[in-house]
């Protein structure tokens, strides 16, 4: 069995079993960046069955051996990881666990108890010592750092383990993208080859996160042998016992790699003696610096600068050269995470990009939680995701609005909480940018731009933009004077949602309402009808619209029918509108053809349309096609409207022969054009006793006219129970003219319960004349009550 996993596993397997919980929380998040899908889960099983149950290590070790050996083949960065964390576990537990140590006398050693303890070291025994005493203490010896054949060799070194940022990783990508040459490289090279043959110190400076590290490494990758011996000491390590370490490394090349040099400056650090001893060993010496203390320790600090008095730093910075720039556009089209860097190359420096893109994920993840950021969380993906719908900058406003659009949204987010969660995405992180940073307007943001290449390039944790943000974009970059924003978010959205529309009805309608309210109406026309096709009611509903209103009638019913069903209003009007107007044209041509029937519907529909001349006209086709005692009474009164008094009593005559008793009513009304009020209130009185509501109302104002005001009230009531809303108002009024209130607003409530236009403002004059004036007694020949 192999036995560093061994060892890894059984380190592990302790911490699981004993219930480490800071020890699974770091397993757990380790494992979250690993490219093995499987291991998060195995994790998890491993845990779920195991933790807590001390006894039980053995069979966890088992499974974390295989679990190990997979990661190891398969993501070796991750893997470093886990075996950094095992090793530090492991020593935690053995200074928990290890026993105070007692050395038992030794007949080999002089190991001689003292007062206070046991010394193994030798002391001198004697019966009195005279004169005064004094303590002599040996020198300690640096024996802490590991001999030349445990040190890693460069061909199997990590160049993250040596201090190089870990960059994105998906999938199968390398550890590592590929090297893009800096300016500075051939002077670097040359300096790295002198000092494998001779010794010395390798210094490369710049400003923070200008790839300093990665910059040297490939320096000393490409140019020392693969069998070269690398010490990576942490900072503060004790160097004063390197040479005795060297002088016992036979014939191995060794290199001493001190990433961040200012950590192992010092008396028990890289001195200048040391340095020299390192020459004369011919043992070379690698080292960054950042600007900051490289200044402080070389020009501020006498008892460093003469060490770095003879070095001549390599300088980076963070701005590349245009030759840089050529370099990483050659190079990008083989790795995404270099295509990204390069395409946003005009806004952040590729190396900030390269590093500090993964940090602010990992942190961005995090945030979700319900304990951390997460509305936070979502203003980045919310800004993100607009990014990927071709909007990068985005007003604050626009952003909260957007945040709202995703699963777990607040309702309503207070202005206070937005503030907060704003200025956490805006905060400066690693001196270098937040995850959203100032757009070119005002008070506008956009997300960093490795967050926007990761969304594209398919990073766990990013899922499709929600389908509701693409009307989002559209109305926010909507502008009268410049279509250039507009064109490019719906450039995007055809081609983002194209490719899915025909198994996503909801992809469909989304690109139809895109292209219906800023775009091609054609476009929108041709996604809505695939949409509807598909089952959407709201698409079918929105095509109906479209043709509605291009007067295409009859293609456009079908559609508004289904937007009808569902409850769309807008389409219920529209398909009202529509079968109206096929109605007419149906009518028309089954009338022209000589139907009495389709005849007197195309009347009354034209009549309702106020064509009244055209209705007229049919209404006597529909009486000579046998029609006459159904548009009798309608002729009738369309003449009397148009004073035609003769000519319409003939037409009520023959209703009334035909059987409409509606015809006695008209009668009525020419018989009181002519001034006969007693002829015409007989009429009034056998239409409203055939149960006409309008021969009540009728009846009711001809006497009331006549000075009946009693025989008239009666009647209102009764044009009020068979109907009519004016029999309540006319009633109410007749009785506010007599200043008896109370029951005058009982009618005046009725009509205006039946939504009688003039009810309220009678009430308010009613009001207004109870409160001037006191209520009178009723008439002395006045009924008890008035019958509805």
């Amino acid at each position: 069995m192999d036995t560093e996993l061994e060892a890894l596993a059984n380190a592990l397997g302790r911490g699981i079993t004993e219930g480490s919980p800071d020890l699974y929380e770091l397993l757990s998040d380790t494992a979250h960046r690993s490219v093995v899908p499987t291991l998060v889960p195995r994790l998890n099983q491993v845990v779920t069955r195991f933790q807590g149950n001390a006894g039980a290590w053995p069979l966890v070790a088992q499974d974390l051996f295989e679990v190990l050996r997979l990661v190891r083949r398969r993501d070796t960065v991750v893997y470093e990881e886990l075996k950094a964390i095992a090793e530090a576990f492991a020593e935690d537990e053995r200074a928990r666990t290890a026993p105070v140590p007692q050395h038992a006398s030794d007949t080999a050693t002089n190991a001689n108890t003292v007062s206070g303890g046991t010394f193994n070291d030798p002391v001198v025994l004697a019966g009195s010592i005279t004169g005064g005493m004094h303590t002599y203490y040996g020198q300690t010896s640096h024996s802490g750092l590991p001999p030349v054949t445990d040190w890693p060799q460069l061909d199997r070194a990590d160049a993250i383990a040596l201090g190089v940022r870990r960059p994105r990783r998906i999938a199968d990508e390398r550890p590592l993208p590929r090297y893009v040459v800096r300016d500075g490289e051939p002077a670097l090279d040359a300096q790295v080859r002198a000092a494998a043959r001779e010794g010395g110190l390798v210094l490369v400076t710049g400003e923070p996160l200008s790839g300093r590290t990665r910059t040297l490494w490939a320096a000393l990758f490409t140019n020392l042998s693969g069998t070269t011996r690398i010490l990576h000491p942490a900072p503060g390590t004790d160097l004063r016992g390197l040479t005795a370490v060297l002088r016992a490394r036979g014939d191995a090349e060794c290199v001493l790699w001190l990433d961040d040099l200012d950590g192992h400056l010092g008396e028990h650090g890289l001195t200048a003696a040391l340095l020299a001893e390192l020459a004369r060993l011919r043992v070379p010496v690698l080292a960054t610096m950042s600007d900051e203390a490289y200044d402080a320790h070389r020009y501020r600090s006498p008892a460093h600068a003469r060490l770095l008095s003879g070095v001549e730093p390599v300088e980076l910075g963070t701005e590349w050269s245009p030759a840089e720039v050529e370099r990483l556009a050659e190079a990008a089209p083989g790795d995404l995470r270099l295509a990204g860097a390069y395409a946003h190359r005009a806004r952040h420096s590729t190396p900030a990009y390269l590093a500090v893109g993964p940090e602010l994920l990992g942190e961005w993840r995090w945030a979700r939680r319900a304990n951390r950021q997460p509305l936070g969380h979502r203003l980045v993906l919310a800004a993100i995701d607009l990014a990927r719908c071709g909007m990068e900058e985005v007003e604050a406003d626009v952003l909260r609005r957007a945040s709202g659009l995703y699963e777990g949204a607040a309702p309503d987010v207070s202005p206070e909480d937005f503030e907060r969660a704003l200025a956490w995405a805006t905060e400066v992180r690693h001196g270098t940018t937040g995850m959203l940073v100032p757009g070119a307007e005002a008070g506008s943001w956009r997300a960093y731009g490795s967050l926007i290449e990761d969304a594209r390039d398919g990073v766990p944790g990013f899922g499709q933009v929600p389908l509701k943000l693409w009307p989002l974009a559209v109305e926010a970059v909507r502008c009268d004077d410049d279509r250039a924003p507009l064109d490019a978010v719906l450039a995007r959205a055809r081609a983002v949602l194209g490719p899915d529309a025909d198994t996503n009805p909801e992809a469909l309608l989304t690109l139809g309402r895109i292209e219906e309210e800023y775009g091609d109406e054609e476009a929108a026309e041709g996604w809505f009808r695939r949409a509807a096709d598909a089952g959407s009611t709201e698409a079918a509903g929105r095509l109906g619209g479209l043709l509605f209103h291009r007067v295409d009638s009859a293609a456009a019913i079908p559609y508004l029918e289904q937007g009808a069903e569902s409850g769309d209003t807008e389409a219920q009007s529209m398909l009202g509108i529509a079968l109206m107007e096929r109605s007419e044209h149906w009518l028309r041509t089954a009338a022209e053809g000589g139907d009495g029937l389709a005849a007197f519907w195309l009347g009354d529909l034209l009549r309702g349309g106020g064509a009244e001349a055209d209705a007229l006209r049919w209404y006597w086709k529909a009486a000579e096609a046998g029609q006459r005692g159904e548009v009798a009474t309608r002729i009738g009164n369309m003449l009397h409207d148009l004073q035609d008094y003769d000519e319409a009593e003939k037409w009520f005559r023959i209703a009334v022969e035909e059987g409409d008793l509606a015809g006695l009513n008209g009668i009525g009304l020419v018989l009181e054009e002519r001034g006969s009020l007693e002829a015409a209130a007989r009429f009034y009185r056998q239409a409203a006793e055939s149960g006409d509501p309008t021969g009540a109302h009728n009846l009711g104002i001809n006497l009331e006219n006549r000075g009946a005001l009693q025989e008239a009230r009666k009647w209102f009531a009764r044009a009020h129970e068979l109907g009519d809303r004016d029999g309540a108002f006319l009633l109410g009024e007749s009785l506010l003219e007599e200043k008896r209130y109370s029951e005058a607003e009982e009618w005046l409530r009725k009509a205006q319960d039946m939504g009688h236009h003039k009810a309220e403002r009678a009430l308010h004059d009613l009001k207004a004349a109870r409160s001037g004036d006191r209520p009178a007694s009723p008439a002395p020949d006045t009924p008890d009550t008035v019958k509805e």
